[in-house]
């Protein structure tokens, strides 16, 4: 299970309601921008552009938004949940 630092939380309660979350790369959310560019939400809460691999890994079929919303990535934050 990933546990979301507390940036990211607030990173992630931030977003505009048309950004996505849509996989996890490692210990990082990925977010989807209504452009289709994909994002990764560092432990800081920074957004940074999704390495090659993440992409690919979206690209190809492993879209991991059903294990969002199944409740596999968790938020410090109380009030941040994270949906698909």
């Amino acid at each position: 299970m990933l546990k979301l630092s507390e940036q990211q939380s607030l990173r992630i309660a931030e977003l505009p309601d048309d950004y996505r979350v849509v996989g996890v790369d490692g210990s990082s959310p990925l977010v989807r921008k209504p452009t289709g560019q994909i994002l990764c939400i560092q432990q800081s809460g920074r957004m940074t552009p999704a390495t090659r691999a993440a992409r690919d890994t979206l690209a190809n079929g492993h879209d991991h938004a059903a294990l969002l919303a199944a409740g596999s990535v968790q938020a410090i934050s109380p009030y941040t949940s994270l949906s698909g």
